[in-house]
């Protein structure tokens, strides 16, 4: 693929990281399960309208809230590989990035 006049290998770029980060993509998918667990928690107890992030709230408004959330989730875990493929250290970068944001909403959903 080529963008901006570089040739960026995706595929291997996503390989690499996939290889060799393994642990850091085992804790991103953890938290993003857990995220989704302690939203789905969060919303049953205090509703819909307390979501911080409109974008995900507007997902589970429209589509319900397993489902949106589900939705939303994927979109995340989308935007991490397609990051990951761009380049091999800004990728990892982004992706730990993405995983102390789901920690810190992991706390905050438990708050």
């Amino acid at each position: 693929m080529k963008l901006l006049d570089t040739e960026i290998r995706v595929k291997e770029n996503l390989m690499f990281s996939l290889t060799r980060f393994r642990l850091w993509w085992a804790l991103f998918l953890a938290t993003v399960v857990f995220d989704y667990l302690t939203t789905i928690n969060f919303v049953s107890v205090d509703g819909i309208e307390m979501e911080a992030n409109r974008v995900v709230r507007a997902l589970m408004s429209a589509m319900g809230v397993y489902l949106g959330l589900l939705f939303a989730k994927c979109l995340q875990v989308i935007a991490v590989l397609a990051f990951a493929s761009l380049h091999k250290r800004a990728g990892n970068i982004f992706l730990f990035f993405v995983i102390f944001l789901n920690v810190w909403a992991v706390i905050i959903n438990t708050l």
